[in-house]
């Protein structure tokens, strides 16, 4: 199918007439019906079953718009990225990232990357660790770069390590009275102390979830489970809010005391100093441009400033 061929059965697909496909599409109404019958008759199969004058899509025409919504979507992102060129933008990064890193530090960088790149232009998505991990490859609109709170081996990936931040054991104040004992600051955290009050888990997709469940299983406590969320930012909020314990990174921590007059929380060490690694992640088979080396330089000068709690 051509570009053309293309765009008029898109049209017609989404819009479920040839006179809303001719409006959209800024044509006639025959150059639209001639356009599907050229597509048809080239094709050798018939796209639109045509009863009482209405378009209904058939089985082919259902399976071959899939593929032909990703060319279209594509077809737009070359156009967008010509007038890009044409107004005197120079490049486009399409970056992941999790909410916790896209909320503190993905601004920051993007400030630090514009002060010398000042034409690039950007798309930002935040997601979570699996969604990130599968949407980096060559595909047209894939993740360029994907920044996540470590990742396991993954074939087709290659990772950068950018930061190694410390986790805590986070108490909300209301609950400080329900510990057997309380430790100082500077001592671990006895995880013990914790079994007996509600515990905010993160799903153990995230790596936060995992080294959180590795922690517990290595000092023999099952705390009670009160919520289970994916969010770093969500878990910070609920202790914040009083409603229980969870195990979160340093730079949540972080980021909860920077947005709360007087937080609710208070953050122990936990024993063995374990830390949770920040990652650049890209598709072993995607060629890393200059500009997107500099942005993930500009990504760890943002974490390097964000780290202490």
């Amino acid at each position: 199918m051509r570009y053309r061929q293309i765009e008029v059965f898109h049209a017609v697909m989404m819009y479920g007439t040839v006179t809303k496909a001719a409006q959209n599409l800024r044509v006639s109404q025959p150059s639209v019906t001639s356009s599907i019958q050229n597509t048809e008759a080239e094709l050798g199969f018939s796209l639109f079953d045509r009863t009482g004058g209405r378009l209904t899509p058939t089985a082919e025409a259902r399976i071959l718009f899939d593929e032909v919504d990703r060319a279209h979507d594509s077809l737009l992102a070359v156009d967008s990225l010509c007038n890009r060129l044409k107004e005197g933008s120079a490049g486009h990064i399409r970056i992941a990232a999790t909410p916790a890193l896209s909320q503190r530090i993905l601004p920051s960088a993007i400030s630090r990357f514009q002060k010398q790149h000042q034409r690039f232009t950007f798309d930002i998505s935040s997601e979570h660790s699996p969604a990130i991990l599968s949407n980096l490859d060559e595909r047209p609109q894939s993740f360029h770069l994907g920044f996540t709170f470590g990742v396991e081996e993954n074939t087709g990936l290659r990772t950068k390590n950018l930061a190694n931040i410390p986790i805590y054991c986070v108490v909300p104040k209301n609950l400080l009275a329900n510990l057997k004992q309380i430790p100082a600051l500077d001592e671990p955290l006895d995880l013990n102390l914790i079994a007996d009050l509600p515990f905010i888990d993160l799903y153990e997709n995230e790596p936060l979830g995992r080294a959180a469940r590795s922690l517990l299983l290595s000092a023999n406590v099952s705390p009670t489970g009160l919520l289970r969320v994916h969010d770093h930012h969500m878990a910070a909020a609920l202790v914040h809010k009083g409603m229980g314990v969870t195990i979160l990174d340093s730079l949540s921590v972080h980021n909860l005391c920077k947005s709360e007059e007087i937080p609710n929380i208070v953050a122990f060490k936990l024993p063995g100093s374990p830390t949770l690694p920040i990652t650049a992640v890209f598709s072993q088979n995607r060629n890393l441009t200059y500009p997107i080396r500099h942005f993930i330089d500009c990504v760890i000068s943002s974490l390097e400033s964000s780290l202490e709690i």
